[in-house]
C-alpha cells in the first residue's frame, strides 16, 4: 500500500512538473470571450493589451498566446479568429520587441485561475464587466 501512494506522489510531481516545463515558452497567453479580453497567464505590455481589446471586441471566442521563437516571439492564435482581426492582432504585436515582451508588469490582482493558469477558472473568478 505504501508503494503505491510513493507511485502516486512520484506521478504527480512529474505531471507539474511536465505542466511547468511545457508553459516555460510562453510570453502571456490571453482568452477572448464575447469580445471581452482577459489576461489567463504571463506579462503582456499594456499597449497591446489595449490594442487586443479594441481589435478583440467582434471575436467571439479565441485565444492569443506569445511564444518564444529562435531569440524573438511569435504570436499564436487561435483558428476560431477570423483572418483579418488575426492580421490586425500581428501587426500590432509587431510593435512590441521580446524587451517590452519581458519587461511588461505582472498582473496587479490576479485571481486565482490566473495564477494557476487555468481558463475556465479564471473566466469563472473573473469581476463581472461594469
Amino acid at each position: 500500500m505504501d508503494s503505491l501512494v510513493l507511485y502516486a506522489v512520484v506521478l504527480a510531481v512529474l505531471a507539474a512538473f511536465l505542466w511547468h516545463v511545457a508553459r516555460q515558452d510562453e510570453f502571456f497567453r490571453v482568452s477572448i470571450r464575447k469580445g471581452r479580453v482577459l489576461v489567463i497567464r504571463g506579462r503582456i505590455p499594456a499597449g497591446y493589451l489595449a490594442d487586443l481589446r479594441d481589435v478583440g471586441r467582434h471575436v467571439e471566442r479565441g485565444t492569443v498566446r506569445a511564444v518564444k521563437d529562435s531569440g524573438g516571439a511569435l504570436l499564436v492564435l487561435s483558428a476560431s479568429i477570423d483572418g483579418v482581426t488575426a492580421q490586425r492582432m500581428r501587426n500590432s504585436f509587431s510593435l512590441y520587441p521580446v524587451v517590452k515582451l519581458r519587461a511588461a508588469p505582472p498582473l496587479a490582482h490576479p485571481n486565482i485561475g490566473q495564477v494557476l493558469g487555468i481558463e475556465w477558472l479564471a473566466w469563472r473568478l473573473a469581476p463581472p464587466i461594469e
